[in-house]
């Protein structure tokens, strides 16, 4: 259930930018199980917006159409976001992920060194 709260923090950080093309791409990139329970849950408040917006990239993407998975898109968004000074939402994100989702993660090759060290706070807290 995490992998909600992290999606739905990630689009919220998103739209609030204005990073409206990268919001497309990056609910492109993401499972299309997760943007499901994405807009059934009832515990992510999630602006009309972006709900909006997920449900219409849902209704143009096939059922057979296989999208990634929340941690490989999410190294995109987070260095974006570094290179631009907007640590503060990498921090937002970081704090919805799970013990699992941080480890994962922390693995990924193509993550800014930045946002690795400031997982390092993160996977203190769960150790």
């Amino acid at each position: 259930m995490s992998g909600v709260y992290v999606l739905a923090e990630t689009l919220r950080q998103l739209f609030d930018a204005k990073q409206y093309r990268v919001a497309d791409w990056f609910i492109d990139h993401c499972g299309r199980g997760q943007l499901e329970e994405l807009v059934q849950a009832h515990g992510t408040a999630i602006a009309m917006r972006i709900d909006y917006v997920v449900k219409r990239r849902l209704q143009r993407r096939s059922t057979s159409e296989s999208a990634g998975d929340l941690v490989e898109a999410l190294p995109y968004v987070l260095n974006l976001w570094c290179r631009e000074g907007r640590r503060s939402a990498v921090r937002y994100v970081l704090k919805e992920l799970d013990e699992p989702e941080v480890d994962a993660l922390a693995r990924r090759p193509d993550l800014d060194s930045e946002v690795v060290s400031m997982l390092r706070e993160f996977r203190v807290n769960y150790t």
